[in-house]
């Protein structure tokens, strides 16, 4: 299986459909969700600093949700950073917002992308 961190913006499609209702998408500075171009078209991106989205995302790879998977299911992660191939620098803009909990609180916190940019990859994966 290939994964990348963008998700095709598309109703018809169950895991943008989730992720949307549940409001587990980067922010933009203005607190829209943001939403950028990649291989598949208009394309939505993971929260994935958030743990309640790292969790709800792993589950699309259990058996019994991915549709022909098996137990020895492996996952090539093709993008370590999230390309938005009409953003600066073909990636996100760095003034995104991410949600992380807060160390040693239960108290959420924005935080900007630049400051979660090399991280991004090795958190959705």
């Amino acid at each position: 299986t290939i994964v990348d961190p963008h998700i095709k913006k598309d109703d018809g499609y169950q895991v943008f459909k989730t992720m949307r209702d549940n409001d587990y998408f980067v922010k933009t500075k203005t607190g829209q969700q943001f939403e950028g171009h990649c291989w598949p078209g208009t394309s939505m991106y993971g929260d994935y600093t958030n743990a309640e989205v790292r969790e709800a995302w792993a589950k699309n790879f259990l058996p019994e949700n991915y549709v022909g998977s098996t137990l020895d299911l492996y996952t090539w992660n093709d993008m370590n950073e999230p390309s938005v191939f009409n953003g600066p620098e073909v990636s996100m803009p760095r003034d995104n917002l991410h949600k992380k909990a807060g160390i040693h609180s239960t108290a959420e916190s924005d935080v900007e992308h630049r400051d979660v940019h090399n991280l991004y990859g090795m958190m959705y994966h």
